[in-house]
């Protein structure tokens, strides 16, 4: 009879939340019931208070994420809108009369989106998509050939893309203005795992009746699962980790 080795301290914040997740889980579809000892109902409890919170904290850190590669995606197609524009201003004293004209009639059309860079995302995504859609009108398309513009308006059509789609992809919860400590909130919970496991695996054999064996079984389970995964991230083929809980 023992308790599985797990470094808890080596789960990702994510998984960490689906730690918590997977024990709660494991033991509610076990048919054991908590209030069998007050002591581990109380640990339990508390488990199931922390969790949600928890996972709240986790849901911040992903829109974070994905708001920060919402800046690097739209930096990036405003830099294209940036390089189609320089591009274009190099026939600006071109003494090629087809040049010239050309010239003149695309930085028409960049005027009129002049401001696009500066809209909110949804605005300049809008913004972006009829700019590209001008520019590949017959009336306009022949001087963006001329002036061989046709790459650098592919490349913003693709930079544009590559922004929708994240955009649309985001999460779609929306996160209290409450700022959660991620960190103290994942301290917090994993001490009071580590309270419960230690608990169980005491009881279990102090007392060696099917109740506690049987809850140590669920709680050994998840260890055992999270521990491969950190073996497996580790670069190892499921090792042994050091024990701590």
């Amino acid at each position: 009879m023992n308790l599985n080795p797990i470094s808890v301290s080596q789960l990702t914040y994510l998984d960490s939340g689906q730690f918590i997740v997977r024990l709660l889980t494991d033991y509610s579809e076990s048919g054991l019931n908590p209030v069998t000892d007050p002591d581990f109902k109380a640990l339990h409890d508390s488990l199931i208070a922390q969790s949600p919170i928890y996972n709240a904290a986790l849901m911040q850190i992903r829109a974070k994420a994905e708001t920060e590669e919402l800046i690097v995606l739209d930096r990036a197609r405003d830099r294209k809108i940036t390089t189609l524009k320089r591009a274009n201003s190099v026939f600006e004293f071109s003494e090629e009369t087809v040049e010239i004209t050309a010239y003149r009639e695309i930085n028409i059309v960049l005027r009129t989106y002049s401001d696009i860079g500066s809209s909110n995302y949804e605005a300049e995504s809008l913004g972006v998509d009829n700019l590209i859609a001008a520019l590949r009108k017959p009336s306009h398309f022949p001087f963006v050939q001329t002036l061989l513009l046709e790459g650098h308006v592919t490349n913003l059509e693709v930079a544009n893309t590559k922004f929708k789609d994240k955009f649309n992809e985001r999460s779609t919860e929306i996160i209290e203005t409450e700022v959660y400590d991620a960190k103290a909130l994942r301290k917090a919970i994993l001490e009071t795992y580590k309270d419960l496991a230690e608990y169980v695996f005491v009881m279990a054999k102090r007392k060696n009746t099917p109740y506690y064996i049987d809850t140590l079984a669920v709680v050994n389970s998840g260890r055992h699962y999270f521990a491969t995964i950190i073996a497996r991230q580790n670069g190892g083929a499921g090792g042994t980790l050091p024990p701590s809980v």
